[in-house]
């Protein structure tokens, strides 16, 4: 391991034959099947259990190598290729709901899902991520995790730049769209507070907040990248509520970034297809700090 960062493949092929997978037994969580062949999802609930055995979150000292098959694991949780654990499913980083995964099955004709082969996929997606090989000599990171509207982790005017973009009033039910990562990684997403507001007011409140903070970590000439989007058909435009948000405080506002989306195969899942429903812009708010 270098730097406590990646780990070397390897590392991971000879951690993935440490999985006793010769104890797979039989699935316990029926109502997956929805997303999973029945030999995948027993392998993947003995993977999971294995992991939270030996690599708990909230262990002092992670292990790199078990915490990189676990990150792997959550991104091939779902998805619509091969590549991923499921059968076809949503689009990655977005998981419907048991009866939601069903309807889809039955529209597509699915009776089974197909089997995969999880260290296999696990590999596969680990030699892509890491075919650069692992970065030279750096200095350490900081990996934090709380409210983004107090961070006292991070020393005084240390930052050059932040880039951040939080939940779009309440359109998006963050907790929902994970709930099967929730369920691999063992939390509880009701026990995870997140800032979901409906009001514009009490959302532009929360956005001062982050400011605040926002200003104290940044150095003088330091940038604030803040992305939003529109809402609500297109009537709330969220830039406006961040520029709103910034005044008084120590930022010279520089601007508003659009981005006109075109439709992508995620927005197409969704039935977005019109230009008026969800969110079609990116609009990100530009500051610096003086």
């Amino acid at each position: 391991m270098l730097n406590g960062g990646e780990p070397p493949l390897a590392a991971v092929a000879d951690r993935l034959e440490e999985v006793p997978w010769d104890r797979v037994g039989s699935p316990q969580r029926k109502d997956l099947l929805a997303f999973y062949g029945p030999q995948t999802l027993a392998r993947l609930e003995l993977l999971r259990d294995w992991l939270l055995e030996r690599a708990p979150l909230n262990l002092e000292q992670p292990d790199p190598v078990d915490d990189w098959i676990r990150m792997v694991a959550l991104n091939r949780l779902t998805g619509h290729s091969p590549g991923f654990f499921s059968g076809r499913t949503m689009p990655p980083n977005q998981a419907v709901s048991v009866a939601g995964q069903m309807r889809i099955n039955e529209k597509l004709g699915i009776t089974a899902q197909p089997e995969r082969d999880i260290p296999a996929v696990l590999l596969k997606k680990s030699r892509g991520l890491l075919k650069d090989g692992v970065p030279a000599p750096h200095r350490e990171a900081i990996l934090l995790t709380g409210p983004a509207h107090t961070t006292p982790g991070i020393p005084d005017g240390s930052v050059a730049l932040v880039v951040t973009s939080p939940p779009f009033l309440d359109i998006v039910q963050y907790a929902t769209d994970n709930w099967l990562r929730c369920w691999f990684s063992g939390i509880d997403p009701n026990g995870v507070a997140l800032a979901m507001h409906r009001t514009e007011t009490a959302w532009q409140a929360m956005v001062r907040d982050v400011l605040i903070e926002q200003a104290r970590i940044l150095r003088p000439g330091g940038h604030v990248a803040f992305e939003v989007g529109e809402v609500r058909k297109g009537k709330v435009l969220l830039e406006r509520l961040v520029w709103a948000a910034a005044e008084g405080l120590p930022f010279e506002r520089l601007g508003v970034m659009i981005n006109n989306q075109t439709f992508t195969k995620t927005a197409n899942c969704w039935g977005v297809d019109n230009g008026t429903k969800g969110t079609n812009t990116n609009r990100i708010v530009l500051l610096r700090r003086t």
